[in-house]
């Protein structure tokens, strides 16, 4: 589930306490607390080990819970650790709770390879691409994209699975 789906998903207590997400918490790199507010716009959180089910509503367990962590932020600037722009954090991709991948445009990067502030840098031990990959005078996966287990997943299709991973250093 996509982090930025929950902003503005009405949510729902098994109290019948109702109102919309307007923002969400983390802690490393789990997902803490959800910041909603009523119709009346006085805010209040849930707590993310509360929450029952998430569908076209969020339905959760009615319990007073205080904001846990710090506050979600997309639109921040993304670097690698050399100081090269690579785009803006556009989203961050959730299992369970635990993030597990940050958008940056197109690219996908492993949640634990980030470093999060006021800018968002992307740790020197992040495997990503340093030249094309080409298969048959055809690229295949362009430089810059991070190795993911898709990415090393559609090189094995394609039968350069080695170039890849050969790639990234």
């Amino acid at each position: 589930m996509k982090i930025s789906q929950l902003f503005g998903k009405k949510v729902l207590s098994t109290a019948g306490k109702r109102g919309y997400v307007v923002s969400a918490t983390v802690e490393d790199t789990k997902l803490a607390s959800l910041v909603c507010a009523d119709e009346d716009e006085k805010e209040f959180v849930i707590d993310a080990a509360n929450v029952k089910s998430i569908k076209d509503k969020v339905i959760f367990k009615d319990e007073k819970s205080k904001i846990r962590g710090e506050h979600l932020r997309l639109g921040k600037p993304v670097y690698d650790c050399t100081g090269n722009f690579l785009g803006i954090l556009t989203d961050f991709t959730a299992e369970r709770n635990e993030l597990v991948y940050a958008h940056v445009g197109k690219k996908k990067f492993s949640a634990s390879d980030l470093v999060c502030g006021d800018a968002v840098i992307v740790k020197s031990s992040a495997r990503v691409l340093k030249s094309d990959v080409k298969k048959n005078g055809r690229v295949i996966i362009r430089k810059g994209t991070p190795l993911t287990p898709e990415v090393a997943e559609k090189a094995q299709k394609h039968g350069e699975l080695i170039q890849t991973n050969l790639k990234t250093i």
